[in-house]
C-alpha cells in the first residue's frame, strides 16, 4: 500500500452541432475534473482533512465503510500526521458530464482518481493505483 490508498481508502449533442461547440463544454468538464482533483490534494497537503471528506463521494464512504465525515477526518489526520506533502502531477484527463478519470503521479507513482458526479459537483469515486 503506499500513501494514495491510505487516504482510507448526457450524450444529447446533435450531430449537426459545430465542432467547437463540441469542443467547449468538453473542455469545460475536463476544467472542473482537473480542479477538484487539485484541490483534492491540496487539501491533503495543506490538512484540511474536512475539505478532502467533502470530496469523496457516498459511494466511496461505502465502499470503505467509513461511518461519517467526523470517521474520515480523523483517519486522515492519524494517517497524515507526519507525512511530507503529496508532490502531484497531473498528466490527462478524460471527462463526460458525469464521470472523469484524472490521470496523475503523486510523490512518483501514477494512478488514476476517478470521479463521479454527485448533486452537481464532481465527488472521489476511487482512487486507483498510486
Amino acid at each position: 500500500m503506499n500513501r494514495f490508498h491510505s487516504i482510507l481508502v448526457a450524450f444529447a449533442i446533435a450531430l449537426s452541432a459545430p465542432a467547437a461547440a463540441l469542443a467547449a463544454p468538453r473542455l469545460s468538464v475536463e476544467a472542473e475534473a482537473r480542479g477538484v482533483t487539485v484541490v483534492f490534494f491540496r487539501s491533503i497537503n495543506e490538512r484540511r482533512y474536512e475539505q478532502t471528506c467533502r470530496l469523496l463521494s457516498k459511494a466511496y464512504y461505502k465502499k470503505y465503510r467509513i461511518p461519517s465525515r467526523r470517521h474520515c477526518v480523523a483517519g486522515l489526520r492519524i494517517s497524515f500526521m507526519w507525512s511530507q506533502a503529496i508532490r502531484f502531477r497531473i498528466t490527462e484527463v478524460e471527462a463526460e458530464q458525469d464521470w472523469a478519470v484524472v490521470s496523475a503521479t503523486a510523490d512518483g507513482a501514477p494512478g488514476r482518481v476517478v470521479l463521479v458526479r454527485e448533486r452537481g459537483a464532481f465527488k472521489v469515486l476511487e482512487l486507483e493505483g498510486m
